[in-house]
């Protein structure tokens, strides 16, 4: 664990010197980037995970981005007023992307698994300046090649047996990475490529959470994960 999380904060410091992205757009419509001054006493940028205790986890999920930066500030500023309460506020995260994903992993597993038991990460891993989630915000595909060899990196710290990719520039990511073909949709993706054997793990795409599809067909694809466990 030591030598993995070593690895883990050498990746961070590289990725604080990055600025491949921060001058797509104008002040307005642009990436912050949230490593520059990471503290590592706390540990842990997102409010969804603590990444340096589940370095060790069989399963990785890949979302797109971390979202507006404004939400990770207020996150820093109540763990900086008290430091015992990590859990308590990754518990306070509830929105709607968090409690659907939750649900799937619980439902397909049959109570086997829950998030605290994933590394979660995402395509791109800086946050939006703003308080916006569009799509526009932000060049989504540059942002995502631009920031494929961090995530290869911690795919090989990691080393997880399965990978999940929410939506489609995760797995766009991927396919850039590791040289595998994709359709142009991420329905046809998932129709034609349900499983990708890639290395030592599998790739399982799956629609993003919050996207307009039935339960019983989002689970059908989480229910491929657990076969590799």
């Amino acid at each position: 664990m030591k030598e993995k999380q070593k690895k883990l904060e050498k990746l961070f410091k590289e990725l604080g010197n990055c600025n491949q992205c921060l001058s797509f757009y104008n002040a307005d419509k642009s990436l912050i980037n949230i490593y520059q001054n990471f503290d590592f006493s706390v540990n842990i940028p997102s409010i969804w995970t603590d990444w340096f205790h589940r370095m060790d986890s069989s399963i990785m999920i890949i979302g797109q981005d971390w979202g507006p930066y404004q939400e990770m500030k207020t996150l820093h500023d109540k763990l900086n007023y008290d430091k015992s309460n990590w859990k308590d506020l990754i518990e306070s995260e509830k929105s709607n992307t968090k409690k659907l994903l939750a649900y799937y992993i619980e439902q397909s597993s049959q109570g086997t698994y829950t998030l605290d038991d994933l590394f979660v990460t995402n395509a791109i891993l800086c946050a939006r300046k703003g308080n916006s989630y569009r799509g526009d915000n932000i060049d989504l595909k540059k942002s995502t090649l631009n920031c494929s060899k961090y995530l290869l990196r911690q795919i090989e710290i990691v080393k997880p047996k399965v990978i999940v990719t929410l939506g489609y520039y995760p797995l766009l990511s991927l396919a850039s990475i590791f040289g595998f073909p994709i359709s142009k949709t991420l329905k046809e993706t998932i129709q034609c490529y349900s499983e990708i054997k890639v290395c030592d793990f599998v790739i399982i795409p799956v629609y993003h959470p919050v996207a307009q599809i039935k339960k019983e067909e989002q689970l059908k694809q989480y229910q491929r994960i657990w076969k590799y466990m």
